[in-house]
């Protein structure tokens, strides 16, 4: 079946409300929760599980059987509250406007923040006993075995573990650390105005954080420059105060990994998932001494567009027409003729996915933009699109069912206590299939303008997940190292510092202008510090496994699958070695950026 949106007089998509969009378009939310009341009895039942825990949490040290009953306890607490709070974020999310949702959203944040509370006693508690005594336990019961790797995981950070009563002032302080990024939110997305700008038949559109990039790619250069122009005057009114809550959030970072002990802020963000600081340092001195080739790029792009430099509003134009459009059944079918070298298995998850209902299609008023997958343990994996029949949705449709196959496998082979994935592996899942898509069209693809057409996009693909966020990475050290010597952080500094980085990573044919050195107030990754390194190591090592998977076939498909089934049964690192694959050498660097020049040449070629 398919699903047409009205369109207006003037030609234009009208905004539906949700309930005129038909069931088979929209995510099963009711298998998480068939009526409102059964949330608010989880939520009851949350309670009373930390009423019991709190009158437990001194005999978890009396043995094998009560360490195991303690732990146990923690993940039913655990499964509770992700439950919960997976269904009220969804809620809130398929209508922005409904204020009974948004007040789910709220409770069950109240929530969450109640149950870290009362668990933070737990690692201070088990750092407490010797680990030979707990290790003598695991070896007397099988159960208390499967968290090895949990309780080994604590002991590593033995010295960065406060004492009991200090843990628990770090987990009261969570709300207030939490203070910068909100307001971040409030201030962006909430508070601030962007001034409406005449489309091509003369309306005024008003600018906002959803369409800019859209915006940007239109086919007038006036009207790019204008967008951009009156989208960053907003910022540069604001930017003493962006640069005061970033400045906090940074500030926030040093005191918390100083109070824990850590050399650094950088050494504190990577501990959790034991990744040493070579592997970010040495992921943006091979990039930067590589970024010769992002230079190559952008006068392949001026070539094509017939300028003699761009304007940083000419990054996202089109180098020809885009004239694809996809309805959704067909998206469906090409996603899966594309995963087809991930083997059976995986197209049979898929299809299930279709079945299933785990993806909520198409746009609603009050609906929130972008695409996002999620779920909870036990559930189905869930994913919220906005899908338009763009090439880029088609897109958005692989990355997001990469995401969700990896839970659904994790889930499936690994107990609660292993079922987070880390955002170091996440982002291979979701980049593989991106990547196998590519291929897929460009070996369908026997028109020379829209091969231009995929093969800019994927070169896009390198230029914003690849080289821009190892740029951002770069600009994250370089800000964090200003606040540990001691220096005054200002949207001066900001600016500066981010200014020089756009000149070097793009190079001499890209105008330097006063608005790309406020970029970097539009970007709330800067909020989560050292994340964003994550999208650029997963895309390259997306981009090796791809090969690998389409070369050599069986093997590594099977080890690609393990991969996926592990979940954080070990580090990322470990998971990564037992599949053939070093993290501390620059080999799968090295490969994304030799596959970013062959695919320059192609471009060339054509």
């Amino acid at each position: 079946m398919k699903f047409l949106q009205k369109k207006n007089s003037q030609g234009k998509k009208q905004r539906i409300i949700r309930e005129q969009i038909p069931k088979e378009f929209c995510w099963d939310i009711d298998s998480l929760y068939s009526q409102d009341e059964l949330w608010k009895e989880d939520c009851l039942k949350v309670t009373n599980l930390l009423d019991r825990l709190e009158k437990e949490k001194n005999n978890f040290s009396r043995g094998a059987n009560s360490l195991l009953g303690c732990l146990q306890l923690k993940d039913e607490i655990g499964k509770l509250i992700q439950k919960i709070y997976t269904y009220a974020h969804m809620r809130k999310d398929e209508n922005n406007k409904n204020n009974l949702y948004q007040s789910f959203f709220y409770q069950a944040g109240i929530l969450l923040t109640k149950v870290e509370e009362h668990l933070s006693f737990l690692e201070p508690g088990i750092l407490s006993l010797d680990f030979d005594k707990i290790y003598s336990w695991m070896k007397e019961n099988k159960q208390l075995r499967v968290y090895q790797h949990y309780l080994e995981s604590i002991y590593r950070k033995k010295k960065h573990i406060l004492s009991p009563e200090e843990e628990l002032i770090i987990a009261q302080s969570g709300d207030m650390a939490q203070v910068f990024e909100y307001s971040y939110e409030l201030l962006s997305y909430a508070d601030l105005r962007f001034p409406k700008i005449k489309d091509e038949e003369g309306t005024l559109t008003p600018i906002t954080h959803s369409n800019f990039i859209s915006l940007l790619r239109d086919k007038r250069r006036e009207f790019r420059r204008l967008v951009y122009k009156k989208y960053y005057q907003v910022y540069q009114q604001h930017r003493n105060i962006y640069a005061g809550l970033l400045a906090g959030s940074i500030k926030k970072d040093q005191f918390y990994s100083t109070v824990r002990r850590y050399q650094s802020s950088l050494e504190a963000a990577l501990f959790k998932d034991n990744i040493p600081v070579v592997v970010y340092t040495n992921l943006i001195d091979l990039v930067y001494n590589y970024r010769h080739l992002l230079h190559k790029y952008i006068r392949l792009k001026c070539n094509y567009l017939h300028l003699e430099r761009l304007g940083m509003y000419d990054l996202y134009a089109p180098l020809v027409e885009e004239k694809f459009s996809v309805d959704y059944p067909e998206a469906q079918q090409i996603v899966l003729e594309s995963l087809k070298p991930l083997g059976e298995t995986y197209l049979a998850i898929i299809r299930e996915g279709f079945r299933e209902r785990w993806i909520d299609v198409y746009e609603n008023d009050g609906k929130t933009s972008g695409a996002y997958s999620t779920g909870s343990y036990g559930s189905k994996p869930f994913i919220l699109m906005n899908y338009q029949g763009t090439l880029e949705d088609v897109y958005t449709l692989a990355h997001e069912l990469g995401h969700s196959v990896h839970s659904y496998l994790t889930n499936k082979n690994q107990p609660f206590v292993y079922s987070d994935i880390s955002t170091f592996l996440a982002e291979i899942a979701s980049t593989v299939n991106e990547v196998l898509l590519t291929y897929y069209l460009l070996n369908q693809c026997k028109d020379n303008k829209k091969k231009i057409v995929i093969l800019h996009h994927f070169l896009e693909q390198f230029r914003t997940t690849f080289f821009r966020q190892v740029m951002f990475a770069q600009f994250e050290l370089l800000i964090h190292q200003v606040q540990e010597k001691g220096e005054a952080l200002t949207a001066k500094v900001f600016n500066q510092q981010y200014a020089e980085l756009n000149r070097l990573y793009y190079g001499d044919n890209v105008i330097i202008d006063r608005e790309i050195s406020l970029e970097w107030a539009r970007i709330p990754h800067f909020f989560n510090h050292y994340y964003v390194y994550q999208y650029a190591t997963g895309f390259a090592l997306a981009i090796n496994l791809s090969g690998k998977i389409l070369q050599e076939g069986t093997s590594w498909r099977i080890k690609y699958h393990d991969l996926l089934k592990r979940g954080s049964s070990d580090y990322p690192l470990s998971i990564l070695n037992n599949i053939g694959i070093d993290l501390t050498a620059s080999d799968y660097l090295k490969d994304c950026l030799n596959l970013f020049a062959e695919l320059l040449e192609q471009l060339e070629n054509i």
